[in-house]
C-alpha cells in the first residue's frame, strides 16, 4: 500500500496521468462507493490506463463547518485500504482547504483535474457536487469532460431494504445506523462489518479485577456505536481474537469517561500501544448498572458465551 497511497496532489506519480478518476469523500467505502469503483476499474481496464480515487482530510465539511466536526465511519489509512481493495490503483488523499474548497467549479477542474489527472475518462455517482458552494453536478462535468477530452459515467445509488424499506446507501445512512448501534444493517450497507481502528490506551483497570481484562481503544474522530455490549472481532499484534466489547460509561462504576473497551477471549500479555481493529458484528445487549459485582460478573460470562456462540463458527 506504501507507493499506492498517495498523499498530497504534489506527490503523484507520472503514471497516474491519463488514468481512469473518481473524487469523493468515499467515507465508509460503502456499496455505494463500490459501485463506483467497479465502473471505474472497468473503464481503465478498457483504456488500459489506471484508476484514481481522490478524496480529502480532512473532511470538507470540517473545514467549512469547524464548529460542527463530523465523525468518521473511516480513519484515512482505513479508507485508502479499502479505496485500493475496491478496485483503484492509487488512492490520493487530497488536502482540503478554503481555497481549494472555494474555487468555482471550473476552476476545481482545470487546476485539479486537468493539472495533475488529466483523465480519459471519470467516473461519478449520480449525485456527486464540487467547486464553491457545490455548484458543480455530473452535468457541468460532462461538458468540460466533452470540451477537455474525456468522458464521464454516472453510478446509479445503490439501494437497500432496512425494515421493509428500500434506502439509498449513504454514508450519512450508516453514520446513523452505528450511532444507533444497529451494527447488523449498517453491514448491509457497507457490505462487511463496521470497524473502529485506534491504539489501545489504558483504562481504569476494573476489567482486570473482575478477571476479564480489557484493550480499551481509542476512537478518536471516528463514529461509535451507540451504548452497550457488543460482539466483535479484535485484530491486533498480527492475531485475530473473539471480542465481548463494551460501549459506555461503566454504569456499574460511573466515572463520567466514555469508553470502548474489548474483553479479547483466549488472550493474554499488554497490548497497550499496539493499533487494534474492531470488527462489530453483533449487538447483544443495552448498557445497564448492577447492583453488585457478582451480578456484573454473571453477565460478563453470559456476554462471553454468546459471543462464543455466535462467531466463533462464523468469523
Amino acid at each position: 500500500m506504501k507507493d499506492r497511497w498517495i498523499q498530497g496532489l504534489e506527490n503523484l506519480p507520472p503514471a497516474v496521468r491519463g488514468c481512469v478518476l473518481t473524487i469523493g469523500n468515499f467515507d465508509g467505502v460503502h456499496r455505494g462507493h463500490q459501485a463506483i469503483l467497479s465502473l471505474a476499474r472497468r473503464e481503465a481496464d478498457r483504456a488500459g490506463a489506471g484508476v484514481a480515487a481522490m478524496t480529502f482530510d480532512p473532511p470538507p465539511d470540517l473545514v467549512l463547518r469547524p464548529v460542527d466536526e463530523p465523525r468518521l465511519l473511516t480513519p484515512p489509512a482505513r479508507k485508502a485500504e479499502l479505496l485500493l481493495q475496491a478496485g483503484a490503483d492509487w488512492a490520493v488523499t487530497t488536502r482540503a482547504t478554503t481555497e481549494l474548497l472555494r474555487a468555482s467549479p471550473e476552476q476545481f477542474l482545470q487546476s485539479v483535474v486537468m493539472d495533475y489527472f488529466s483523465p480519459v475518462a471519470m467516473v461519478e455517482g449520480e449525485d456527486f457536487s464540487f467547486g464553491k458552494a457545490r455548484a458543480g453536478n455530473v452535468e457541468f462535468l460532462r461538458r468540460f469532460g466533452l470540451e477537455h477530452g474525456f468522458t464521464v459515467q454516472v453510478v446509479p445509488a445503490v439501494a437497500v431494504t432496512l425494515g421493509g424499506q428500500s434506502q439509498r446507501i449513504s454514508s450519512t445512512l450508516v453514520r446513523g445506523l452505528i450511532a444507533d448501534g444497529a451494527v447488523e444493517q449498517a453491514r448491509e450497507c457497507l457490505g462487511r462489518p463496521f470497524a473502529l481502528v485506534g491504539p489501545v490506551v489504558a483504562g481504569f483497570g476494573r476489567g482486570r479485577n473482575l478477571d476479564y481484562p480489557t484493550a480499551n481503544l481509542d476512537p478518536a474522530r471516528q463514529v461509535v456505536p451507540a451504548d452497550g455490549v457488543y460482539a466483535a472481532l479484535a485484530r491486533l499484534g498480527g492475531s485475530e481474537y473473539l471480542a465481548a466489547v463494551s460501549v459506555g460509561n461503566q454504569p456499574t462504576f460511573p466515572s463520567g469517561k466514555h469508553a470502548v473497551e474489548a474483553f479479547l477471549l483466549d488472550a493474554t500479555g499488554d497490548f497497550y500501544g499496539l493499533e487494534m481493529t474492531l470488527e462489530f458484528r453483533h449487538r447483544l445487549r443495552p448498557q445497564r448498572r448492577f447492583e453488585t459485582v457478582e451480578a456484573l460478573k454473571a453477565q460478563m460470562n453470559e456476554d462471553v458465551q454468546r459471543v462464543r456462540d455466535l462467531l466463533e463458527e462464523r468469523v
